[in-house]
């Protein structure tokens, strides 16, 4: 029985600290994405947890080109550079014409869920991406296991490094304004 209890209360602990802990170390980050398709993907955090994330693909392949906004929730796993993300948006979708059917654009709704790494600059994911969209030869429905690789250009501050700036007040100390840093117009701000 005890055996059971302790593993219980070690998921609980876990399942805990991973949810009091941010999910995405990262304000902005853009790269290269492939899979089905190949193409450019650019993420910004929105708020708590939450990013949105634009992405421009093509696949020779089929003829087709795609366009996709994404908010993704992000869930930390043990710590907040590997998380677990989930999310969906709308998108379009450009088929080329071929034998087969006509050239056609359609309006498209895809679902997104994968992990995700960040370690310094760099921003890994993979996703599996079921999407839907209509077009003149019907309604069609595609499944890819993408891959990106992003560069982090702007990083999210640490909530620890922001406390232990306050507690040791590491910050640089502000220079004291002299006569020598006001310039000779503003002459009513010079001490007497």
């Amino acid at each position: 029985m005890q055996k059971y209890s302790l593993k219980i209360s070690f998921l609980l602990s876990f399942l805990i600290i991973s949810n009091m802990s941010f999910a995405q170390k990262y304000n902005l980050a853009a790269g290269l994405r492939w899979g089905g398709d190949f193409g450019l993907s650019i993420s910004e955090r929105i708020a708590k947890r939450w990013t949105l994330e634009q992405n421009i693909n093509s696949e020779d392949e089929n003829n087709y080109y795609s366009a996709f906004a994404i908010a993704k929730y992000h869930q930390p796993i043990v710590t907040s550079r590997f998380n677990w993300f989930y999310g969906g948006g709308p998108g379009m979708v450009r088929v080329k014409e071929t034998p087969e059917y006509k050239e056609a654009t359609s309006l498209s709704l895809l679902i997104q869920t994968g992990l995700e790494f960040t370690i310094k600059r760099v921003n890994l994911y993979a996703a599996l991406e079921p999407y839907f969209y209509n077009t003149n030869s019907g309604a069609r429905f595609k499944m890819h296991e993408v891959f990106a690789v992003k560069y982090v250009i702007i990083k999210r501050k640490s909530k620890w490094k922001q406390k232990m700036n306050k507690r040791f007040k590491w910050k640089k100390k502000k220079k004291k304004n002299t006569d020598s840093d006001i310039p000779w117009w503003k002459f009513w701000e010079k001490k007497k």
